[in-house]
């Protein structure tokens, strides 16, 4: 790229524009900065890693740069599985969110979101489309989140994620099932998330239980 100061000229903007604008195209992954060379577009996108106890956090922070689409907002009847993760009757009605999550302009996850229908009045399409979800609607509803199970799967993408993720056949897709549980242990969401094989990993921290043993406390 131009050094600082082209681009300022070339645009008729401050070194202190030209340097924010660089800092979000970094951000997105699609410049990247050289020393003693100077800012670089990357021929391809950055790989990204998502952590599973602090998502929120990181989106928040600027330092996942994710843009959210809503494909669906459907009303529909809990499957056997869905309904056995969320303690309802099968058949039972739920919210069911589709999403499709942008980094850098290029597809990286598709997400699905099941919700018990009782509790899901307060999800807004803006709500529902944000990458700040769990936040907003805790906000929104005044349900309070304090813990999940996650299922962690690698699968063979189907015609759907093939044609959203922008991935062939032969690209596998990270599965991440999340069921998460208020403060009264009621579990409130189902949420399955494909992640794109070729440009993400998961990472999470466990916290072991601590156990006092004839020797001296343990963490198991």
């Amino acid at each position: 790229m131009p050094s600082e100061s082209q681009l300022s000229s070339e645009f008729g903007v401050s070194r202190i524009t030209v340097r924010r604008s660089i800092h979000e195209l970094t951000l997105d992954g699609l410049v990247i900065n050289r020393h003693g060379i100077g800012n670089i577009v990357r021929d391809r996108p950055r790989n990204v890693e998502i952590g599973m106890a602090n998502f929120t956090s990181e989106v928040a922070a600027g330092r996942l740069r994710l843009v959210r689409t809503l494909l669906e907002d459907s009303t529909v009847a809990a499957a056997d599985q869905v309904a056995g993760k969320l303690g309802l009757q099968p058949g039972s009605l739920t919210r069911h969110l589709v999403r499709l999550d942008l980094e850098g302009g290029v597809p990286l996850s598709v997400d699905e979101a099941f919700i018990p229908l009782s509790i899901a009045r307060d999800i807004t399409p803006e709500i529902g489309s944000s990458p700040l979800f769990m936040h907003e609607w805790q906000v929104a509803s005044k349900l309070h989140f304090v813990h999940s199970q996650f299922e962690i799967s690698v699968q063979e993408p189907d015609a759907f994620h093939q044609r959203v993720l922008q991935i062939g056949a032969d690209v596998p897709v990270l599965v991440s099932g999340e069921l998460v549980f208020d403060i009264n242990d009621r579990p409130c969401l189902w949420i399955v998330s494909r992640y794109r094989g070729d440009r993400s990993s998961l990472y999470g921290t466990a916290t072991l239980v601590q156990k006092e043993t004839k020797a001296g406390v343990v963490g198991e």
